[in-house]
Order: C-alpha cells, then sequence, then structure tokens
C-alpha cells in the first residue's frame, strides 16, 4: 500500500472534506486540518498495513482502547455489534492521536480531541477503500 497516495485519495474524497469540517467546528483551519488530516490518514494507513498482517486490524495489544470504546457503547445501549465496532474505531483513534501528537508536534490532549472528531471519516474512508 503506497501510503503517500492513500493519504492523497482521502485529502480529496468526501470523508476527507468531511473530517476537515469536523476539524473546523473544533477551530481548526482549513489549512491546518488538511495537514493534521494527512499526518492522521498516514497514521491509520500505517497501522493497518503493520498491524494486519501480525495481529489483525487492531493489533497485538490493542485491549485497552478497544475495551472502552466497547463499554462504552454497550453503557449507550448501542448493542454487542454496533459496541464491537466501537471498540475498533477506539483503537484506531488512539493510533490517530499518537500520530497527529509525534508529526504534528501538538500536545496529547488536543492531538486526542482532533482524532475523535477526524477518525470516524478516516476509519470510513479506510473501510470504503480497503474493504
Amino acid at each position: 500500500m503506497d501510503v503517500q497516495q492513500l493519504v492523497s485519495e482521502f485529502l480529496a474524497s468526501d470523508h476527507g472534506a468531511q473530517a476537515v469540517q469536523a476539524l473546523g467546528a473544533q477551530g481548526v483551519n482549513a489549512d491546518d486540518a488538511q495537514q493534521i488530516l494527512a499526518h492522521a490518514a498516514a497514521g491509520a494507513a500505517e497501522h493497518v498495513e503493520t498491524t494486519a498482517p501480525s495481529g489483525g486490524l487492531l493489533g497485538e495489544h490493542a485491549g485497552k482502547s478497544f475495551f472502552s470504546a466497547f463499554a462504552a457503547g454497550l453503557v449507550r445501549g448501542d448493542g454487542f455489534f454496533k459496541s464491537l465496532e466501537e471498540g475498533g474505531e477506539g483503537v484506531m483513534t488512539g493510533r490517530v492521536a499518537e500520530a497527529i501528537a509525534v508529526r504534528a508536534g501538538i500536545d496529547p490532549a488536543t492531538a486526542s480531541t482532533l482524532a475523535a472528531a477526524a477518525t470516524p471519516f478516516v476509519v470510513g474512508f479506510l473501510k470504503q477503500r480497503l474493504g
């Protein structure tokens, strides 16, 4: 998988445009949102590329993020299967937050907030593109 090509495709997609809007709602201007989303998409793609062969899409040690999101879904009454999906998205949110914090030099708390806004769009794009 060519990560740079995937990032370019994401940024040009409807998912990318919606992610820019989601970050805009968090007070991020469009140019900064594009840069943040490039880091987010690259981090997510690299995560998929490195963990899929060895430990599945979630990786080998993804339990904490998975179970936190899974439990939150159950508490909200989302049902078992929807909660499983949210658990997987919770893992990806953690990976995206790490990528944003490290690559964009943003503090971890802010990166987590931005990742929470952007990850559903990144995951939606990856599902459509790779699924």
